[in-house]
């Protein structure tokens, strides 16, 4: 097997993990950290994806050991007057590796962890060695410039991922990165000492919660702490400027009532800190001899804590696809494709994910401008014209008399209803048993609507099996699939398939064929457990269509989806 040298670029959660999977793939590995550790960072609320990736990276004792906070959920207070809601993260643990909970740290602690685990397993961790300059010029190597002290020195090697946070040397370098203009935010927080009020279900949740300048943040973290950000629009920055960050974040906390009933009397314990401009994408996420992972590739927004899992997976995403890449040198353009696209469309689910919760409170909120600026009801809305997400619902707004862009608002209404508390205010006495009844509903109405299709139909003339990868969960190597797709190009990527459920679709595409008759050939092919979830893939792809028994289209509306919960992990 060929051995890869392999530069990286910060020792943050992306950095670590990306140097542990690469050693575990039987690479060489060196990290250059421009901080000394331990050093302070925000981005302290995980999701259990993280958890999954950390778990088969071998760190599942120490993470323990720590006694970080369990997280069971994150629970709303979104949008005035409406009830609280859980989004629980039970799940059935169908692998040693599905998590049904995530942890909330104090990342200096955890971050120390994982540089810690990284030096014990003999991979050179260099501290206090900003990177200057990367040379990517050359076709077989790239060369960084570190600085140690007062001296300067060259390193080369095989690639480098720049995993280097919001600083990124090489994304500021390329000039790649793109700043959203929808999420234009900044947010103000400081820490608390106060116990969890809650010693039921609700113990360890994260709350978001909307007031009118914006929404809150409270994160309970170990030792009797809450951390309490702000988050508001970007025009409260000369506010900022008149009053002082103490006074304002204290007099803009104080606004948010239902924060302030959780937090009581509790007494702030650290100084207040600022971060902006944190939204951001960019053009390209890897080519040739580089790969930019976590916060130097890109950030949505700290709604619904998904910082630390997207520079998780796309750290090990990067790893797997240089691992291919030395194994299969001829791949290359086809791996640096997969890595390219797995990583926006990811990154893209967040975005249409959180922009649908700003629009569902922004309805409910009084009118401010906060709120009015992150409403999306028109399908010439040009803050959203480089998303691929919004592209297509204003296709399906073109293209479709029950539903148009000014809907959208409703996109979260199904997940909320789903998780909303059956009392009006937050209490010990909730328990995640008592969304059994919603989650039960829910998917009696979805079944039903599936059931009711009794013609599919085949968009396009050909049913194909195209080439495309996935990361084995257990050995992290990426992995040659095949996939369904048309001749336009549409594709279903989530679930690799073989000739014989090609068979199946072909079926469809020149027969009369229902639902159900799908289902039980998809049974008999081993796929029982997912035949449903591979129908509403493809639907939602725009490679499958349904009609019932009057010929009249079943629109199944497409989920909102995010990586890092459920079964389902990308990697």
């Amino acid at each position: 097997m060929k051995r890869a040298k392999v530069s990286i670029i910060g020792a943050g959660p992306a950095g670590c993990v990306a140097a542990l999977t690469l050693q575990k793939l039987g690479h060489d590995v060196e990290v250059f950290e421009r901080d000394h550790f331990p050093r302070y960072r925000v981005g302290e609320s995980f999701l259990p994806g993280t958890l999954s990736i950390l778990n088969r990276l071998g760190l599942q004792e120490k993470i323990d050991a720590a006694g970080f906070v369990k997280k069971p959920s994150a629970t709303f207070l979104w949008g005035q007057d409406q009830a609280p809601w859980t989004f629980s993260f039970s799940t059935p643990r169908t692998s040693p590796w599905v998590f049904d909970h995530a942890i909330q740290v104090k990342r200096e602690e955890f971050d120390q962890l994982l540089v810690d685990e990284v030096r014990e397993r003999g991979i050179t961790v260099n501290e206090g060695t900003p990177v200057t300059n990367v040379d990517i010029s050359a076709a077989d190597s790239v060369t960084l410039t570190v600085r140690q002290g007062e001296e300067s020195r060259t390193v080369t090697s095989d690639f480098v991922i720049d995993a280097g946070g919001a600083s990124s040397p090489l994304a500021r370098q390329l000039k790649v990165r793109r700043y959203d203009e929808f999420y234009k935010n900044f947010a103000i927080w400081s820490y608390f000492k106060k116990a969890d009020p809650f010693t039921g279900d609700l113990k360890g949740t994260t709350y978001s919660i909307t007031f009118e300048d914006g929404w809150v943040w409270m994160i309970p973290l170990k030792d009797d702490l809450y951390s309490v950000g702000l988050v508001v629009d970007r025009s409260k920055a000369a506010e900022v400027k008149e009053l002082g960050p103490d006074r304002f974040y204290r007099e803009t906390l104080a606004k948010a009532q239902r924060a302030m009933d959780i937090l009581g009397d509790a007494e702030m314990v650290d100084e207040v800190r600022i971060v902006h401009d944190w939204s951001y994408e960019s053009e390209l996420f890897s080519r040739d001899r580089f790969f930019l992972c976590g916060d130097a590739a890109c950030f949505t927004d700290p709604l619904f804590s998904q910082g630390v899992h997207l520079a998780s997976q796309s750290a090990v995403s990067a790893a797997a696809a240089i691992d291919r890449i030395t194994q299969h040198e001829d791949e290359a353009e086809e791996v640096h494709a997969w890595y390219n696209r797995t990583y926006r469309e990811t990154y893209e689910q967040y975005h249409e994910f959180l922009a649908s919760f700003y629009t569902f409170a922004s309805f409910t909120e009084p009118e401010s401008e906060f709120w009015t600026k992150r409403r999306i009801s028109e399908a010439d809305d040009d803050r959203l014209s480089r998303k691929a997400w919004f592209d297509r619902l204003v296709a399906i707004d073109h293209a479709n008399d029950d539903w148009s862009v000014a809907d959208f608002r409703d996109r979260a209404s199904t997940m909320i209803a789903i998780g909303r508390h059956q009392r009006q205010e937050l209490s010990d006495e909730f328990s995640d048993n008592e969304l059994n009844v919603a989650r039960v509903r829910w998917i009696s109405q979805l079944t039903k609507q599936l059931n009711s299709i009794k013609r599919l139909q085949w968009n396009g003339t050909e049913v194909r099996l195209k080439p495309y990868y996935k990361v084995e969960p257990t050995s992290f190597r990426l992995e040659p699939k095949q996939v369904l797709a048309n001749e336009q190009g549409l594709d279903m990527v989530k679930w690799p398939l073989e000739e014989s459920h090609r068979e199946v679709f072909e079926t469809v595409l020149k027969e009369t064929v229902s639902y159900k008759d799908v289902i039980l050939q998809l049974g008999d092919l081993d796929r029982k457990d997912l035949g449903s979830q591979i129908v509403i893939r493809l639907m939602e792809a725009g490679l499958l269509s349904g009609f019932n028994k009057k010929d009249e289209p079943v629109f199944i509306q497409d989920r909102l989806r995010f990586d890092g919960v459920g079964v389902e992990y990308e990697v």
